[in-house]
C-alpha cells in the first residue's frame, strides 16, 4: 500500500476533497486536538476514488488504497495501470471539542507543512501535540478555491491519547483496502466482489464515553481568540 511521509509527499498525485471534519463558512472557527504525539505519527496515503453502490443501491464516492509506491511499476496497481487518478491524502484524526467527538479531517498533502510546524513547536520528549488545544479558522467563503486554514494554539494541559476515544479506522474503514484481484473485478464489473462482512460506508464518528476524557483538563474549554484576518497561510488548493 502507498503510505508516505512529509519527505515523499511531492512524489504522489493530486488531492481531491471531502471529509468528516469540516468548517463551512469564512471566519468560522472550531477547537480541536490533533490526535498525534510526535511528528513521526503524521502519515499520508495515496488513494484512488471510485464509485461504489451503497446499501440502498445508490452510487457514492469511496477512497481505495493504491497498491504501489511512487517508484514502483504502474502495473503493480491495476487502477494505476488503467490511468485512474491517484490522490495524495492526509486523514488527520482530530478530537472535535465543539462536538465532543473524534473525527477525520480529510486534507491534501499541502497540509503536511502546517502540521509539521505545529508538531515541531509544541511537541518534544516531554510534551505531545495532543496536549494542546488548537483553533482552526477557515479563511475563505464557501466554494472559494483560495480557501486556506489558520491553525492557532490556544491552550495546553496534560490530556493524552489514552484519555480520548479511539480514532476511526482509516485503512479498511474510511479507505477501502482492496487487493489487485478486487481491482481487476471492479474494472470488469464496475463494483467490487461481494464480501461476507462488508466495510462500513463511512468511518464512525465516535463520542467520548464516561471512561474517557473525564479529567477536568479535558472538559475545560479556553476562551476563543479573535478571528484573524485572512493571511492566506497554510495554503490548500481545496475548499
Amino acid at each position: 500500500m502507498a503510505r508516505f511521509g512529509a519527505g515523499d509527499a511531492d512524489k504522489y498525485g493530486g488531492q481531491g476533497g471531502g471529509g468528516f471534519f469540516s468548517i463551512q463558512n469564512d471566519k468560522e472557527v472550531k477547537q480541536v486536538r490533533f490526535m498525534y504525539e510526535t511528528i513521526d505519527d503524521i502519515e499520508g496515503m495515496s488513494v484512488h476514488k471510485v464509485k461504489v453502490p451503497d446499501k440502498n443501491g445508490n452510487e457514492k464516492d469511496r477512497y481505495v488504497n493504491c497498491l504501489r509506491e511512487y517508484n514502483q511499476p504502474v502495473d503493480d496497481c491495476p487502477f494505476c495501470r488503467e490511468r485512474m487518478k491517484t490522490q495524495a491524502r492526509l486523514f488527520i484524526p482530530v478530537y472535535n471539542i465543539d462536538e465532543d467527538s473524534v473525527q477525520i479531517w480529510d486534507r491534501g498533502k499541502t497540509m503536511f507543512q502546517p502540521l509539521l510546524s505545529q508538531c515541531t513547536r509544541y511537541s518534544n520528549e516531554k510534551t505531545h501535540i495532543v496536549n494542546n488545544i488548537f483553533e482552526i479558522e477557515r479563511q475563505g467563503k464557501p466554494k472559494d478555491k483560495e480557501t486556506q486554514y489558520g491553525i492557532f494554539q490556544v491552550d495546553k494541559d496534560d490530556t493524552e491519547l489514552e484519555d480520548l476515544p479511539e480514532a476511526p479506522k482509516i485503512l479498511g474503514g474510511f479507505v477501502l483496502d482492496k487487493s489487485a484481484d478486487d481491482m481487476e473485478y471492479y474494472l470488469e464489473n464496475h463494483e467490487f466482489p461481494p464480501l461476507d462482512d462488508e466495510e462500513p460506508d463511512e468511518a464512525p464518528i465516535r463520542r467520548r464515553d464516561s471512561r474517557s476524557g473525564s479529567r477536568e483538563a479535558s472538559e475545560r474549554r479556553p476562551e476563543r481568540r479573535t478571528p484573524a484576518r485572512s493571511s492566506r497561510r497554510n495554503s490548500e488548493d481545496e475548499f
